[in-house]
């Protein structure tokens, strides 16, 4: 799943109120071979109706009983081998069948469940209306976690994997899509019957389907058939824009695993109104409709990421899938590994490891606000535990053993892995076998102190050179909370560069380590960690002469970055600022010279606005748009002028966008006469809107009044529609009547518009306001992850987990935001 969601997800485990309770593996009585799913379903409706056979065989000696997921549904009727009718009873979320006789291990049986679902979740239906008569008319399914049992009866753990069929029937002219084969197609006139037939064992959350007006381009990989799905407003060039990799990456990856690529087919499909950025399913990968853009949208967004990450999940999440939600890093870890491998791969090493600096500052942000190991038996709801620790930690922790063991190494243990495990269930401990069995290491201590443990070392680096004995004296603390985490064994790189650079590994393991290093000369820079490899916090204070050289120097992208933005906290000095600006005309790599131009509007020089005006023209337009954003330290008619010029001349959404936000810090007067204009620029993801929209924030009677405007139904993009919420939500306090509009909206048909009222509401309610926030999440229970953490603030409950009030406060704020994070993720 989508890495760019998960700092939501962390934000909102913060301020989870309930306790985490312990979830081991459920026991498993049977071993379902083979599902076939035969449903009509009906977009009008919002119902499925049909069959789900499924055919398994004992585990146990004397089975009589079955129990299986079910949930938004009624039974029909319940048969065995196809003739004999069973009972049956629905206990909350559980479906228990009573055999015809108790049946043992050489027994095979089958199960024929009639039955009519109106799914809460699980699969959801997108509808348009005379407001939004060009919206399109949807129906797709969301497995992961354990929702699919919300639309069909079955086993709904990822510890269990069977082949399957679905055979959907919809109404003329909507196409279904689903995994694997294509087995044909019947028109019955008002309706057509799609069978899909997926060959390979997998397990029940990747099963998929999609329902609308689709078509499909065609790409292929040798004999691979890859196809892109799109609705009629996208053409090929759109499809290919977002997709075209693909094939390239297939060949990658299957390089990487040493196992081709392991099914039969390779289908991408856009999908509106989704919650996340994009899902893994089996042979038919689910993308958010966010992720199309257009030439005017490049290099700053890209598809590239994502699309790498939910391939990379047909090896490492389906084919070999975690065992338990507990060892979900197994999925999510290698996904993204493989992504940064991508990365490496297509942009260089510098883009892959300026990549790489978003995972390591996700990571310490996630250890300091909730800290927990990776391997998480403890937890709520399953999709608690997806967030930084599993995504990026995971990542990070094999990039680590990259390093520490080397690549040939590496690679072939992750070769042996895949081939092992293919079509397969896996745990951590499964991963560590391999990788001592492959190496001969012996790496308890790894996995203990990364993958079960929680917490990150924190160092405390001082070094001092001895001119008589001309060597390095390096003193390293761990300072960490041992008693919540432990001493840690690190492997670190050291560099000297004292006029010729050399490196030397070290070990440490002690509380305090002391090492003597040699060197001719007294050192011009010191990296202890070079590269930035190991995720920690991180305490070494250096001259600004050594973090000048540092920042000019290092071999490496990110001891560049890190040495720009410390000397960006020191005093004024000359020698800093004619630094930061060589740095930004000069740089090899665009993402250190962004970090100059965003460290030349921290340090704001007497002249830094014509010195980020002149660099402009000949940067890549990620550092263009750093430039623009510093500008807003700045003000006077030249800076307005080239804002205006940017804005009306650019041909890039982004640059558009940060020289509009600019011109409003500067200028609000100007930049609010182009309120207008703002609101009738198409750009990608709406971001030119939902700016002018944010822009009324500040309370005055013109910017209420087009806020009212807006917040009618109908009135705003679809798209923008929560944005205008969340700002109005600013002017509550003048207008408490909004309270009343806020309490309707709990039934808006756009979901994202329920939970930024639900927010609002638990920021300006009452305790009347409680029943209302939990009856939307029984309408909608997807929500609840949104919503439930909202209720102890109308109660008025303080929370312990609570790392900061305003993190709860600006929770849909963050939200609005996310698109900003992504692009950070993508580069």
């Amino acid at each position: 799943m989508k890495i760019i969601i998960t700092f939501l997800f962390f934000i909102l485990n913060i301020i989870q109120s309930e306790e985490p309770i312990y979830n081991p593996t459920p026991d498993r009585y049977v071993d379902i071979h083979h599902s076939k799913i035969d449903i009509r379903v009906d977009l009008d409706d919002s119902t499925v109706v049909g069959n789900v056979t499924h055919t398994m065989s004992s585990l146990r000696t004397d089975l009589y009983i079955i129990q299986l997921d079910c949930e938004d549904t009624e039974i029909k009727q319940v048969f065995i081998n196809n003739n004999r009718p069973l009972k049956y009873s629905l206990n909350g979320p559980k479906l228990n069948i009573e055999l015809d006789r108790t049946y043992g291990f050489d027994d095979t049986l089958t199960l024929s469940i009639d039955y009519i679902a109106r799914p809460k979740k699980g699969l959801y239906f997108v509808q348009n209306d005379q407001s939004y008569p060009n919206k399109n008319v949807q129906a797709w399914t969301q497995g992961e976690g354990m929702d699919n049992h919300n639309w069909v009866p079955l086993w709904d753990y990822p510890n269990d994997r069977s082949t399957f069929e679905v055979i959907l029937t919809v109404d003329t002219p909507y196409t279904a899509v689903s995994n694997g084969e294509f087995m044909g197609m019947i028109d019955n006139g008002i309706t057509r019957t799609f069978h899909w037939h997926e060959h390979f064992p997998m397990v029940s959350y990747l099963i998929s389907f999609v329902i609308g007006d689709f078509r499909r381009i065609e790409d292929k990989y040798g004999d691979l058939s890859i196809g892109y799905w799109v609705t009629p407003e996208y053409s090929d060039d759109d499809a290919f824009r977002s997709f075209s990799r693909s094939p390239e990456m297939v060949a990658y990856f299957n390089e990487l695993t040493g196992i081709p690529y392991p099914y039969e087919k390779l289908d991408q499909i856009i999908i509106d109104d989704f919650m996340w950025g994009g899902m893994e399913n089996i042979t038919l990968i689910h993308q958010s409709s966010g992720t199309m853009h257009t030439d005017r949208a490049r290099p700053d967004h890209t598809s590239d990421g994502l699309v790498a990450h939910e391939i990379a999940h047909q090896w490492f999440g389906n084919m070999l899938t975690t065992r338990n939600w507990a060892n979900a890093w197994l999925n999510e870890g290698f996904a993204t590994f493989l992504t940064y491998a991508w990365q490496e791969y297509d942009m260089g090493r510098d883009a892959a490891e300026y990549g790489r600096r978003w995972m390591l500052s996700s990571v310490r942000w996630a250890d300091q606000s909730s800290p927990r190991p990776m391997v998480q038996y403890y937890y709520v709801s399953d999709m608690d535990l997806f967030d930084s620790n599993i995504y990026a930690k995971g990542a990070l922790v094999l990039n680590m053993l990259r390093q520490m063991l080397g690549y040939d190494a590496f690679w072939r243990t992750v070769k042996h892995y895949a081939k092992e495990y293919q079509h397969k269930n896996v745990e951590s401990q499964d991963l560590k076998r391999i990788f001592e069995d492959v190496t001969g290491q012996n790496l308890e201590w790894f996995f203990d102190q990364w993958v079960y443990t929680a917490g990150l070392p924190e160092l405390d680096i001082k070094y001092k050179y001895n001119r008589r004995n001309k060597n390095v004296k390096l003193t390293i603390k761990q300072t960490q909370n041992i008693a919540n985490s432990s001493l840690f064994r690190l492997p670190l790189t050291v560099l000297i560069d004292n006029g010729e650079i050399s490196r030397q590994e070290i070990w440490i393991e002690e509380e305090e380590s002391t090492f003597l290093i040699p060197s001719a000369r007294t050192p011009n820079m010191v990296l202890v960690d070079e590269g930035h490899i190991i995720p920690k916090r991180m305490t070494f204070n250096k001259k600004h002469s050594e973090l000048i050289h540092q920042a000019k120097n290092a071999p490496h992208v990110l001891d560049r970055i890190w040495a720009i933005e410390k000397l960006a906290d020191h005093p004024h000095k000359r020698s800093i600022e004619n630094t930061l600006v060589n740095i930004l005309n000069n740089d090899s790599f665009y993402g250190v010279r962004l970090a100059a131009a965003e460290a030349i509007g921290v340090y704001k020089p007497r002249k830094g606005d014509e010195i980020l005006m002149n660099s402009i023209d000949r940067q890549d337009n990620r550092v263009k748009r750093a430039c623009i954003r510093s500008l807003r330290n700045y003000n006077g008619t030249k800076i307005r002028n080239f804002l205006l010029d940017m804005m009306m001349n650019s041909t890039n959404d982004y640059t558009v966008n940060d020289a509009y936000k600019t011109l409003f810090a500067i200028d609000s007067v100007t930049a609010d006469s182009l309120f207008d204009w703002a609101m009738k620029q198409e750009s990608h993801n709406d971001i030119i809107r939902k700016s002018a929209i944010r822009s009324l924030s500040k309370y005055n009677s013109t910017n209420y009044k087009r806020l009212k405007v807006l917040l009618k139904y109908g009135e705003a993009p679809w798209s923008c529609r929560s944005t205008v919420l969340s700002t109005i939500g600013k002017h509550v306090k003048r207008h408490p009547e909004l309270i009343q509009e806020f309490e309707e909206l709990l039934f808006d048909p756009n979901r994202s518009v329920r939970t930024t009222a639900a927010n609002l509401l638990s920021r300006y309610g009452d305790e009347s306001h409680i029943s209302k926030l939990e009856n939307l999440v029984i309408r909608d229970p997807i929500t609840d992850r949104w919503i439930t953490p909202l209720i102890p603030r109308l109660k008025g409950e303080k929370n312990n987990k609570d790392a900061s009030s305003s993190l709860k406060d600006d929770l849909l704020d963050i939200r609005d935001r996310l698109d900003r994070l992504i692009k950070s993720q993508q580069e």
